[in-house]
């Protein structure tokens, strides 16, 4: 008898909360949250339904390498601080006499706006955009040497 009360009582516990599906709207019973709860819940996120591009926030943007150069006195000490602070890890020429930039950790954590910074500090003080018309330098990550990050040309960085 009391295997049959248990089963019972099993039973019907299942039977109240599988009638009820897990849903966001409101329950037509008491334990559940009040109708008004469910109101202006229109929330949507930043970034699947964007207004302005991330790109075009950076089209007024007054900066200009000689910036960092006033500020640290000359381009010599910011290279050095990039090096020392692992943004820039390394830089050589590859096998087909294209330029390497070789970026570390740092590199990777800053944003969008400071790593264009980045690589146009660098394009600043090599001229390798300015010294022809097809002037470039790969930017590889130092964890990842198989794959470049990108191309850096006068467009900007292209990334892979």
């Amino acid at each position: 008898m009391r295997f049959f009360t248990s089963l019972l009582v099993l039973f019907g516990t299942l039977l109240v909360f599988a009638q009820n599906p897990v849903q966001a709207e409101s329950k037509p019973w008491i334990w559940s949250w009040w109708p008004s709860h469910w109101r202006n819940l229109d929330f949507k996120p930043y970034l699947g339904n964007q207004v302005i591009s991330q790109r075009s926030l950076w089209d007024n943007d007054r900066w200009t390498p000689e910036d960092w150069i006033k500020d640290a006195g000359d381009a010599r000490r910011v290279m050095r601080d990039f090096y020392a602070y692992d943004i820039i890890s390394d830089q050589y020429v590859d096998d087909d006499n294209i330029p390497v930039l070789e970026v570390g950790e740092t590199y990777m954590r800053l944003s969008g706006l400071d790593r264009r910074r980045v690589l146009q500090f660098v394009d600043h003080v090599f001229g390798i955009t300015k010294g022809s018309d097809d002037g470039m330098f790969y930017v590889y990550y130092r964890e990842l040497d198989d794959d470049p990050l990108g191309v850096y040309n006068k467009y900007g960085l292209q990334q892979y």
